[in-house]
Protein backbone atom coordinates (compact mmCIF):
# COMPACT_ATOMS: atom_id res chain seq x y z
CA UNK A 1 0.00 0.00 0.00
CA UNK A 2 0.49 3.50 -0.22
CA UNK A 3 0.53 7.10 1.76
CA UNK A 4 -1.89 7.95 -0.46
CA UNK A 5 -4.27 4.58 -0.04
CA UNK A 6 -3.84 4.94 3.37
CA UNK A 7 -4.71 8.48 3.38
CA UNK A 8 -7.79 7.49 1.40
CA UNK A 9 -9.04 4.60 3.92
CA UNK A 10 -9.09 7.45 6.85
CA UNK A 11 -10.61 9.59 4.82
CA UNK A 12 -13.68 7.69 3.97
CA UNK A 13 -13.88 6.90 7.82
CA UNK A 14 -13.37 10.50 9.11
CA UNK A 15 -13.48 13.42 6.07
CA UNK A 16 -10.57 15.72 6.18
CA UNK A 17 -12.77 18.18 4.85
CA UNK A 18 -15.11 17.92 8.61
CA UNK A 19 -11.99 19.46 10.07
CA UNK A 20 -12.64 22.92 11.48
CA UNK A 21 -11.13 25.74 9.50
CA UNK A 22 -8.38 26.31 12.30
CA UNK A 23 -7.15 22.70 11.84
CA UNK A 24 -4.90 21.36 9.79
CA UNK A 25 -5.12 17.54 9.23
CA UNK A 26 -4.24 15.50 6.64
CA UNK A 27 -0.83 14.33 4.59
CA UNK A 28 1.48 16.79 6.47
CA UNK A 29 4.73 15.49 5.33
CA UNK A 30 5.79 12.56 2.97
CA UNK A 31 5.48 11.10 -0.59
CA UNK A 32 1.87 9.90 -1.10
CA UNK A 33 3.35 7.34 -3.16
CA UNK A 34 5.85 5.59 -1.06
CA UNK A 35 5.10 2.45 -0.11
CA UNK A 36 4.20 1.50 3.24
CA UNK A 37 4.56 -1.83 5.24
CA UNK A 38 4.93 -0.71 8.76
CA UNK A 39 2.44 2.57 10.72
CA UNK A 40 3.09 3.48 13.74
CA UNK A 41 -0.03 5.37 15.35
CA UNK A 42 0.59 7.75 18.39
CA UNK A 43 -1.33 11.00 19.67
CA UNK A 44 1.11 12.90 19.23
CA UNK A 45 4.38 13.18 16.63
CA UNK A 46 7.27 14.36 18.66
CA UNK A 47 10.71 13.67 18.09
CA UNK A 48 11.21 10.63 20.57
CA UNK A 49 8.26 9.11 18.55
CA UNK A 50 9.91 10.04 15.20
CA UNK A 51 13.17 8.12 17.03
CA UNK A 52 11.09 5.07 18.34
CA UNK A 53 9.31 5.07 14.90
CA UNK A 54 12.87 4.86 13.35
CA UNK A 55 14.03 1.89 15.61
CA UNK A 56 10.58 -0.26 14.60
CA UNK A 57 11.11 0.94 11.03
CA UNK A 58 7.82 2.76 10.38
CA UNK A 59 7.00 4.21 6.93
CA UNK A 60 4.14 6.24 8.37
CA UNK A 61 3.39 7.46 11.80
CA UNK A 62 -1.06 8.36 12.26
CA UNK A 63 -1.26 10.38 14.75
CA UNK A 64 -4.37 12.60 16.00
CA UNK A 65 -2.78 16.26 16.77
CA UNK A 66 -1.09 17.95 13.83
CA UNK A 67 2.77 17.57 13.97
CA UNK A 68 2.57 21.22 11.59
CA UNK A 69 0.12 23.45 13.13
CA UNK A 70 0.72 26.75 12.18
CA UNK A 71 2.96 27.95 9.25
CA UNK A 72 6.33 26.80 9.46
CA UNK A 73 9.11 29.71 8.03
CA UNK A 74 12.45 27.63 9.06
CA UNK A 75 12.93 24.05 9.57
CA UNK A 76 15.34 22.86 12.24
CA UNK A 77 16.51 19.61 13.96
CA UNK A 78 14.46 20.86 17.22
CA UNK A 79 11.01 20.58 15.37
CA UNK A 80 9.68 16.83 14.20
CA UNK A 81 9.51 17.93 10.82
CA UNK A 82 12.79 18.10 10.38
CA UNK A 83 13.09 14.36 12.04
CA UNK A 84 10.11 13.32 9.77
CA UNK A 85 11.53 14.30 6.68
CA UNK A 86 15.36 13.68 7.31
CA UNK A 87 14.07 9.78 7.99
CA UNK A 88 11.40 9.72 4.84
CA UNK A 89 8.58 9.10 7.23
CA UNK A 90 5.39 10.09 6.41
CA UNK A 91 2.99 11.86 8.68
CA UNK A 92 -0.78 11.50 8.53
CA UNK A 93 -2.73 13.69 11.38
CA UNK A 94 -6.80 13.00 11.68
CA UNK A 95 -7.63 15.82 14.39
CA UNK A 96 -11.03 17.81 14.23
CA UNK A 97 -11.92 15.63 11.61
CA UNK A 98 -12.32 12.11 13.28
CA UNK A 99 -13.43 14.42 16.69
CA UNK A 100 -16.89 15.29 14.79
CA UNK A 101 -17.16 11.85 12.23
CA UNK A 102 -19.95 9.75 12.96
CA UNK A 103 -18.20 7.19 15.07
CA UNK A 104 -15.31 8.73 15.60
CA UNK A 105 -13.36 10.00 18.97
CA UNK A 106 -16.48 11.30 21.03
CA UNK A 107 -18.62 8.18 20.04
CA UNK A 108 -15.81 5.95 21.44
CA UNK A 109 -15.36 7.97 24.45
CA UNK A 110 -19.44 7.76 25.31
CA UNK A 111 -18.84 3.56 24.83
CA UNK A 112 -15.75 4.00 26.95
CA UNK A 113 -18.09 6.12 29.89
CA UNK A 114 -20.47 3.14 29.42
CA UNK A 115 -18.04 0.50 30.92
CA UNK A 116 -17.91 1.98 34.07
CA UNK A 117 -21.28 4.69 34.71
CA UNK A 118 -24.67 2.91 33.79
CA UNK A 119 -26.24 5.49 31.23
CA UNK A 120 -28.35 5.54 28.14
CA UNK A 121 -27.51 4.25 24.64
CA UNK A 122 -28.68 7.03 23.09
CA UNK A 123 -26.36 10.00 22.15
CA UNK A 124 -27.17 13.67 21.46
CA UNK A 125 -25.57 16.13 20.19
CA UNK A 126 -23.48 18.64 22.69
CA UNK A 127 -23.26 21.62 20.12
CA UNK A 128 -24.23 21.46 16.36
CA UNK A 129 -21.26 23.49 13.93
CA UNK A 130 -21.82 24.83 10.60
CA UNK A 131 -22.84 22.27 8.01
CA UNK A 132 -24.48 20.14 10.28
CA UNK A 133 -21.45 18.66 12.27
CA UNK A 134 -21.81 17.62 15.39
CA UNK A 135 -19.00 18.15 18.27
CA UNK A 136 -19.50 16.53 21.71
CA UNK A 137 -22.19 13.99 22.95
CA UNK A 138 -24.82 13.69 25.75
CA UNK A 139 -27.13 11.07 27.30
CA UNK A 140 -29.02 10.66 30.24
CA UNK A 141 -27.70 8.16 33.13
CA UNK A 142 -29.82 5.55 34.27
CA UNK A 143 -29.87 6.49 37.90
CA UNK A 144 -28.83 9.98 39.75
CA UNK A 145 -25.14 10.25 40.37
CA UNK A 146 -23.30 12.31 43.03
CA UNK A 147 -20.46 14.43 41.68
CA UNK A 148 -17.52 12.23 44.09
CA UNK A 149 -18.69 8.94 42.73
CA UNK A 150 -18.93 9.94 39.27
CA UNK A 151 -15.33 11.49 39.13
CA UNK A 152 -13.93 7.63 40.58
CA UNK A 153 -16.11 6.39 38.08
CA UNK A 154 -14.24 8.72 35.35
CA UNK A 155 -10.63 8.20 36.89
CA UNK A 156 -11.01 4.38 36.51
CA UNK A 157 -12.79 4.44 33.20
CA UNK A 158 -10.04 6.48 31.79
CA UNK A 159 -6.74 5.63 34.05
CA UNK A 160 -6.71 9.32 34.85
CA UNK A 161 -3.31 10.45 36.22
CA UNK A 162 -5.15 12.82 38.11
CA UNK A 163 -8.90 14.65 37.72
CA UNK A 164 -9.98 18.06 38.75
CA UNK A 165 -13.72 18.75 38.97
CA UNK A 166 -16.03 21.42 40.66
CA UNK A 167 -19.29 21.03 42.00
CA UNK A 168 -22.17 22.92 40.62
CA UNK A 169 -25.60 22.94 42.12
CA UNK A 170 -27.13 19.75 40.85
CA UNK A 171 -23.69 18.01 42.26
CA UNK A 172 -26.20 15.61 44.04
CA UNK A 173 -27.80 14.17 41.27
CA UNK A 174 -26.41 14.40 38.27
CA UNK A 175 -28.82 13.10 35.99
CA UNK A 176 -27.29 13.84 32.10
CA UNK A 177 -23.98 14.49 31.35
CA UNK A 178 -22.59 15.79 28.59
CA UNK A 179 -18.32 15.37 27.15
CA UNK A 180 -16.25 16.54 24.32
CA UNK A 181 -13.03 14.86 24.32
CA UNK A 182 -9.37 17.24 24.68
CA UNK A 183 -10.38 20.51 25.85
CA UNK A 184 -14.05 21.46 25.18
CA UNK A 185 -14.36 23.30 28.45
CA UNK A 186 -15.77 26.58 26.10
CA UNK A 187 -18.93 24.39 25.94
CA UNK A 188 -20.07 24.72 29.31
CA UNK A 189 -22.96 27.25 27.89
CA UNK A 190 -23.77 24.62 25.29
CA UNK A 191 -23.67 21.79 27.52
CA UNK A 192 -26.49 23.42 29.49
CA UNK A 193 -28.40 24.53 26.98
CA UNK A 194 -28.45 20.58 26.35
CA UNK A 195 -30.00 19.71 29.28
CA UNK A 196 -26.70 18.55 30.94
CA UNK A 197 -25.73 18.84 34.99
CA UNK A 198 -22.59 18.17 33.97
CA UNK A 199 -19.63 18.31 31.68
CA UNK A 200 -16.70 16.19 31.35
CA UNK A 201 -13.48 17.24 29.18
CA UNK A 202 -9.94 18.09 29.64
CA UNK A 203 -7.32 20.78 29.55
CA UNK A 204 -9.21 23.20 30.91
CA UNK A 205 -8.46 26.93 31.65
CA UNK A 206 -8.24 28.93 35.01
CA UNK A 207 -10.60 31.18 33.04
CA UNK A 208 -12.93 27.87 32.29
CA UNK A 209 -13.12 27.09 36.36
CA UNK A 210 -14.08 30.37 37.03
CA UNK A 211 -16.99 30.02 34.32
CA UNK A 212 -18.20 26.63 35.96
CA UNK A 213 -18.07 28.59 38.99
CA UNK A 214 -20.32 31.29 38.19
CA UNK A 215 -22.32 29.67 36.54
CA UNK A 216 -22.78 27.09 39.23
CA UNK A 217 -22.22 24.32 36.66
CA UNK A 218 -20.32 20.82 37.57
CA UNK A 219 -17.15 20.17 35.61
CA UNK A 220 -14.70 17.53 35.15
CA UNK A 221 -11.26 17.83 33.57
CA UNK A 222 -9.94 14.30 32.99
CA UNK A 223 -6.76 15.53 31.31
CA UNK A 224 -6.43 16.38 27.19
CA UNK A 225 -4.70 13.24 26.95
CA UNK A 226 -6.46 10.61 28.74
CA UNK A 227 -9.59 11.75 26.82
CA UNK A 228 -8.09 11.42 23.27
CA UNK A 229 -5.66 8.44 23.62
CA UNK A 230 -7.88 5.51 22.97
CA UNK A 231 -7.95 6.90 19.32
CA UNK A 232 -5.26 4.79 18.72
CA UNK A 233 -7.20 1.43 19.51
CA UNK A 234 -9.55 3.49 17.02
CA UNK A 235 -6.99 3.65 14.27
CA UNK A 236 -5.72 0.21 14.98
CA UNK A 237 -9.30 -1.24 13.90
CA UNK A 238 -10.07 0.86 10.75
CA UNK A 239 -6.29 -0.02 9.55
CA UNK A 240 -6.58 -3.90 10.29
CA UNK A 241 -10.01 -3.71 8.84
CA UNK A 242 -9.17 -2.33 5.67
CA UNK A 243 -5.68 -3.01 5.41
CA UNK A 244 -5.13 -6.05 7.19
CA UNK A 245 -1.82 -6.72 4.95
CA UNK A 246 -0.23 -3.81 6.88
CA UNK A 247 2.08 -3.83 9.72
CA UNK A 248 0.16 -1.54 12.75
CA UNK A 249 2.12 -0.94 15.86
CA UNK A 250 1.32 1.54 19.12
CA UNK A 251 4.27 4.54 20.18
CA UNK A 252 4.96 3.17 23.37
CA UNK A 253 6.26 6.74 24.14
CA UNK A 254 3.47 8.16 22.62
CA UNK A 255 0.61 6.00 24.34
CA UNK A 256 1.70 7.41 27.50
CA UNK A 257 1.96 11.51 28.78
CA UNK A 258 4.35 13.67 28.36
CA UNK A 259 4.73 14.68 32.42
CA UNK A 260 5.02 12.82 35.80
CA UNK A 261 3.07 13.98 38.95
CA UNK A 262 3.68 13.22 42.43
Amino acid sequence: MTIQDIYKILDEYAPFSLQESYDNSGLLAGDPQLTVKTVMLTLDITIPVIEEAVQKGADLILAHHPVIWTPLRSISPSHPVWHLVRHNIGAICSHTCFDIAEGGLNDAFGQRLRKFIPMQEKNDPLTVLSGERILGNCADLTAPADAEALAANLKEALGCISLRYIRGRKADAIRRIAWCTGSGGDLIQDAMQAGADALITGDCKHSIWAEAQNRNFTLFDCGHFETEVIIIEQFRRILEKSAPELHVIDSAVGSKPFFQTL
